[in-house]
């Protein structure tokens, strides 16, 4: 990961479809 990019990036959204539906899954601070 570039410099400073990693205090950028707090929260990463992903949405996904599954059989019972759409779910959004967030993972706080991905890169530390």
């Amino acid at each position: 990961v570039m410099d400073g990019i990693a205090e950028m990036i707090h929260d990463v959204q992903v949405e996904a479809t599954f059989p019972d539906g759409t779910k959004l899954v967030t993972v706080h601070e991905p890169i530390r």
